[in-house]
C-alpha cells in the first residue's frame, strides 16, 4: 500500500509538471519514427522483409509485360512488311497476266501463264496474314484463271 502511495504522489507530480506529457510525447514521437523507418526499409528492394521481395517482383513482372509488348510490335512490323512484298509480287504478277491477255488474242494459247505461274501464285497468296487480302487475291487470280486456261 506504502508503494502504491508512493507511485501515486509520483504520478500526480508527473501529471502537473508537465513532465508526463513530455515522456509520453518522446515515447509516441519515437514509436513513429521506428515505425517509418522500419516502413522504409521494407520498401527497399534489397530487404529481407516482404515488401521489398514485391516490389522486385512486380518491377520484373513489369519488365517482361514491356519485352513482350515490344516482341509483339516488331513481330507486327515484321509481318506487315512481309505481307507488302508479296501483294507487290501478286500486283507484278497480275501484270503480267494483263500483258498476256493482250497477246493472247493473236495467239490461242500463253507461255508464260500455266498451271505451274497459277501455283507459285497461289503459294504466294496463302503466305497473306489477312484473310481479306487472301480472298480477294484469290478472286482476282481467279478471274485471270477463267480467261487463260479455259
Amino acid at each position: 500500500m506504502c508503494s502504491y502511495l508512493v507511485w501515486d504522489v509520483k504520478f500526480r507530480h508527473w501529471r502537473k509538471s508537465g513532465h508526463l506529457k513530455r515522456v509520453s510525447l518522446v515515447a509516441l514521437v519515437s514509436l513513429v519514427v521506428c515505425f517509418s523507418v522500419l516502413l522504409l526499409l521494407g520498401y527497399s528492394t534489397q530487404s529481407k522483409i516482404p515488401f521489398g521481395s514485391k516490389i522486385q517482383e512486380i518491377s520484373a513482372e513489369q519488365q517482361l509485360i514491356k519485352e513482350e509488348k515490344q516482341r509483339i510490335e516488331a513481330e507486327k512490323v515484321a509481318t506487315e512488311e512481309k505481307d507488302d512484298q508479296i501483294k507487290d509480287q501478286l500486283e507484278a504478277a497480275l501484270d503480267v497476266a494483263d500483258e498476256e491477255r493482250i497477246f493472247l488474242t493473236n495467239k490461242n494459247e500463253s507461255a508464260i501463264i500455266t498451271e505451274d505461274w497459277f501455283s507459285k501464285n497461289q503459294q504466294f497468296i496463302d503466305q497473306l496474314s489477312e484473310d481479306t487480302d487472301r480472298e480477294e487475291y484469290m478472286n482476282r487470280f481467279k478471274s485471270v484463271r477463267d480467261v487463260f486456261l479455259n
